[in-house]
């Protein structure tokens, strides 16, 4: 696994922002608008400061939502990664893995494009009854140094509408300047497939049968065989049932 090779924080660090590039006047001042603005929001709301590799600010929803210690909540810059704790175990490690392949993704982009990517989870984390509950993260860059290095990410968390038990997070990202969806991005290459591959491969999912898939998409049933044959040689499995857990596991399918 390549947590194993390297840890956000060494990532954040490649960014090598200098304290002359990095203006906490006036931060302070627009934390205090993203301060005022959590007040008047149901969301958890976070800051993380990749500078100094600490977060900077966390909402007190964190404590009414999930049971957060309100004191470590409201003095959190002297805490470490506390807002973890709570966060399914099974979960965290999947969550650790996409933030260094995310890390990996950014700093292979031109400098100019690595601060326009928006990263969308769903995973577990205890409520404030004590019990699992899935939840959305967004999380992106919100305030860059004075040469356009990611400086200040924001985070916001929800309780997800989508409230079926999985054991996989659901991982997007979304490149916030086109609206483009860039997780298949992630994706190796030669596991890659056509948006007719997706969706055939979802068709058996349901349930369906080559003949009914032809109908339902107005192809053959020689067009679906040979789709269903690509679709096992890029995923290099023996059967749909392998192809399907494969895909989800990757993110290809939901």
């Amino acid at each position: 696994m390549v947590s194993n090779n390297i840890t956000p924080k060494e990532l954040w660090s490649r960014q090598q922002i200098s304290s002359l590039d990095v203006d906490y006047d006036f931060w302070e001042k627009k934390r205090e608008s993203i301060q005022d603005f959590s007040r008047m929001s149901r969301s958890c709301i976070f800051t993380v400061d990749v500078f100094k590799g600490r977060y900077d600010f966390a909402s007190e929803n964190f404590s009414t939502v999930f049971g957060h210690n309100p004191a470590w909540i409201r003095t959190i810059q002297k805490h470490g990664d506390m807002l973890e704790d709570r966060i399914h175990p099974d979960d965290r490690s999947q969550i650790l893995e996409h933030q260094i392949e995310h890390g990996r993704f950014i700093y292979s982009l031109p400098a100019e494009d690595r601060n326009d990517y928006q990263q969308i989870f769903q995973y577990r984390m205890l409520d404030v009854k004590g019990q699992y509950v899935n939840i959305v993260s967004r999380q992106w860059v919100v305030e860059k140094d004075r040469n356009g290095k990611a400086w200040m990410i924001m985070g916001v968390v929800d309780i997800s509408p989508d409230q079926i038990c999985t054991e996989k997070i659901k991982r997007t990202v979304i490149n916030h300047k086109t609206g483009e969806i860039l997780a298949p991005a992630f994706i190796p290459v030669e596991k890659q497939l056509t948006n007719r591959e997706r969706e055939i491969l979802l068709l058996i999912r349901q349930g369906l049968l080559s003949k009914e898939i032809a109908d339902r998409l107005h192809i053959s049933i020689y067009t679906v065989s040979n789709h269903r044959k690509n679709i096992l040689v890029k995923l290099g499995v023996d059967n749909v049932i392998e192809a399907i857990n494969i895909a989800c596991d990757l993110g290809i399918i939901y």
